[in-house]
């Protein structure tokens, strides 16, 4: 943990390039080793459904790494969909998004009988299929319309090792306070998922939002808005899955439309399938071991963590 904090604070410390400067589209594939691939493929699989925020991680994991992230340079004659010059910055950000990929895939396997239920009852018109589908669609809009609506000034002013410690740590309380209040429930149907309504769903969805926040973790915030809707701690879960492959898949989606031809350009295949294939592996074990362990447990143990590390980086932050 102490490696960990003062290796950020070293390459916090790490010069800024000059404005206007450049670097070829070879370059930039070539900072995409397949190290750093199975790096970021592990980082993303394993906490993307732990509610410790894999966002926060993957930053914290770049900046470990020196990924080339600055925001002043631009890759030479390589442009996004709207025409818009490419940055390190960019690159660096989208990556960690495209990335999910890999989680979105261990989803669709470990819950494969629920999702292909669902999408035959969608269009058969059952009712419980639709009732279901709406949930998940009530439960995705707010944090898709925020996210969509301030996505540069998220990228722009919260995308910090400063910003994810202390979602770090206030979420760690957050775990704490709530586990206090809300005490354990055991199920109070044979399928609580497939009964959830729309005010459960909106619960779910308003919470989510605070995810917008690096550090904060989707999965805590489904998880916990899911149990203050009155969800036991396994229902919560499993539809904080459900939500996040949504989520998951119209944030990666939207990505790598929006990069347009820019996505070949500067992400090597090789790497990138590496990555994607690390993330699903880690994620599908996760997926699978984290609805036991909560319905038995609880989030505790992930409060303390949070604290550790989030309280870690912040005092070495602010010995700098």
């Amino acid at each position: 943990m102490l490696r960990l904090a003062f290796g950020l604070w070293l390459l916090s410390s790490l010069p800024v390039s000059a404005a206007g400067e450049m670097r070829t589209a070879e370059q930039v594939r070539a900072d995409f080793t397949y190290g750093r691939a199975l790096v970021t493929g592990a980082v993303e699989g394993v906490t993307e459904y732990l509610p410790v925020s894999s966002t926060g991680h993957m930053i914290i994991s770049d900046r470990l790494l020196d990924v080339p992230d600055d925001p002043h340079v631009t890759v030479a004659g390589v442009t996004d969909r709207k025409g818009r010059p490419v940055t390190l910055e960019r690159i660096a950000d989208d990556y960690l998004v495209i990335i999910q990929l890999g989680a979105i895939l261990a989803v669709c396997v470990a819950f494969f009988g629920r999702i292909r239920h669902l999408l035959v009852g969608l269009c058969r018109g059952e009712r419980q299929a639709l009732s279901l589908g709406s949930a998940i669609l009530v439960a995705f809009l707010p944090a898709a319309l925020l996210g969509f609506l301030f996505k540069d000034a998220i990228g722009t002013y919260l995308f910090s090792v400063e910003v994810v410690a202390a979602a770090l740590v206030v979420g760690g309380l957050v775990i704490l306070i709530a586990e206090h209040l809300l005490p354990k429930k055991a199920a109070e149907s044979a399928d609580e998922v497939a009964a959830i309504g729309w005010r459960s769903a909106l619960t779910v969805g308003l919470c989510q939002c605070f995810a917008l926040i690096p550090g904060t973790s989707r999965s805590l915030a489904t998880i916990l808005g899911g149990r203050l809707a009155g969800l036991s701690h396994a229902a919560a879960t499993e539809f904080s899955f459900l939500v996040g492959l949504l989520t998951l898949s119209a944030a990666s989606v939207y990505k790598m439309w929006s990069l347009g031809p820019a996505l070949t350009q500067v992400y090597p295949a090789g790497p990138a399938s590496v990555g994607l294939l690390v993330a699903a592996v880690t994620a599908f074990v996760c997926v699978k071991w984290l609805v036991g362990y909560v319905s038995r447990r609880g989030l505790g143990v992930f409060a303390w963590y949070r604290l550790a590390l989030g309280g870690t980086i912040l005092a070495f932050l602010a010995l700098k």
